[in-house]
């Protein structure tokens, strides 16, 4: 179970009970043709490295689409960026710049 910390330093904070953390900051686009769509996305870092990246697909739906990005092995995962996205969602505004 993760543990959202608000909005601090442009991101959120999540902590879970054995004390590992994840940052989750607000990005601009990352590819060059979703720029001209001004679309953003949330960058997930855990001990400095991008563990995953949440955009918005470009349908008629507005779904999400999280990424997970890390290669190493570590005591975090999908499941756990899902938690976490899951989490932040519940709080007001927090994706609206994301959809």
């Amino acid at each position: 179970m993760w543990q959202i910390k608000d909005w601090i330093c442009g991101g959120f904070q999540a902590v879970r009970r054995d004390g590992e953390k994840v940052f989750i900051y607000h990005r601009p686009a990352w590819e060059p043709a979703r720029y001209a769509e001004k679309m953003s996305s949330y960058e997930f870092r855990w001990h400095g490295l991008c563990a995953g990246r949440l955009t918005a697909e470009n349908n008629w739906r507005g779904s999400l689409k999280l990424l997970f990005t890390l290669d190493t092995a570590g005591p975090i995962n999908e499941q756990d960026l899902l938690d976490i996205s899951l989490e932040i969602a519940g709080k007001p505004g927090a994706f609206q710049a994301v959809l």
